[in-house]
């Protein structure tokens, strides 16, 4: 994921990045029954990419390049005053949606440039490109979101572009202290309601008391923990386990991936390998108690490799290199 600040970040020259374990109580109810010697969370990370360098010929370097390489994005818009004026969280949104699409457009139209000035010197190989560009084109020159035709930004040959607008984006509405009606916007799921300023105090806090003046305070969990559950939520992930006496292990994968898919999220041999995979839900797991239980009530199944994985299954992977 990549984050967008509304104040933006002057004076900042580097990116910051951080690895942030995802919320998972599972893992620790596994940790129990398998007693590893480690236990390891999935991990989601959040990039908070530098300011670009701008070019005045050029309105494509006003968003930063790194966001391209991002899974998805995370808009945080000002629901307060804080001397700085009556909060627009409506006009603030189009805008960064208009420059979203904006920067595809350019990227659009400066390739079908070059595409054309290869066919005058005879290449016409790009052809395929050119039409899905076109019909990109003509969607965002109607000031409307790649995302609205995922089959066309997702396609093989237009995927690594990275389109901006075709990304899946996670609302953060920052509150002020009396928490008003976070904004709704026409198009997007509710945002995750955070009041940045109150809970960084309570983070100073010891647990007991950070726990009591967050229920006075009508805040429900941590602000990243309810971010990081946005996020998995809006790139529609999974979670899947790999679990033994050395490791209990959570591994993200998008929704609808194969065991194949999966394997490689592990480790590329595991993928190139690949034999067979041995799967059960963590649920038989809890229910049954033991994976002696589970195999002995015919739970536990062998899979070849175009298996989809399910939420929360435990993968145990064959393979040979």
């Amino acid at each position: 994921m990549s984050s967008r600040h509304q104040a933006g970040s002057r004076g900042r020259e580097e990116s910051t990045l951080a690895n942030l374990p995802m919320p998972n109580d599972r893992v620790d109810r596994l940790g129990s029954i398998y007693k590893p010697k480690k236990i390891t969370q999935a991990v989601i990370t959040y990039l908070d990419p530098a300011p670009p360098v701008t070019r005045s010929d050029d309105p494509s370097t006003r968003l930063p390049a790194d966001l391209r390489q991002a899974d998805g994005l995370v808009e945080i818009i000002r629901n307060f005053d804080g001397g700085l004026g009556a909060p627009q969280p409506e006009a603030d949104h189009r805008a960064f949606a208009d420059e979203l699409i904006l920067n595809d457009l350019i990227t659009v139209e400066n390739r079908l440039e070059r595409i054309a000035q290869e066919q005058k010197r005879g290449r016409k190989e790009n052809t395929e490109e050119a039409k899905l560009l076109e019909e990109a084109k003509d969607l965002l020159s109607q000031e409307r979101p790649l995302k609205e035709k995922p089959e066309l930004a997702d396609h093989v040959k237009l995927r690594g572009f990275g389109f901006l607008s075709a990304k899946p984006l996670v609302l953060v509405s920052n509150n002020e202290d009396e928490d008003p009606e976070p904004p709704s916007l026409a198009g997007e799921e509710p945002p995750v309601v955070v009041r940045a300023l109150i809970e960084a105090e309570l983070a100073e806090l010891d647990a007991e008391e950070r726990e009591e003046f967050a229920a006075e305070l009508g805040i429900q969990g941590k602000a990243l923990d309810r971010l990081i559950k946005a996020c998995f939520k809006t790139l529609d992930m999974i979670t899947f386990y790999t679990a033994n006496q050395n490791e209990v292990r959570a591994w993200t994968v998008k929704r609808g991936s194969t065991t194949l898919e999966a394997a490689g999220a592990v480790h590329s041999d595991m993928a190139r390998g690949f034999i067979r995979a041995e799967v059960l839900s963590s649920e038989d797991l809890f229910a049954h108690g033991s994976e002696a239980a589970v195999k002995k009530a015919g739970l536990m199944k062998l899979v070849g490799r175009d298996h989809i994985v399910e939420n929360h299954d435990i993968l145990y992977i064959r393979f040979n290199v």
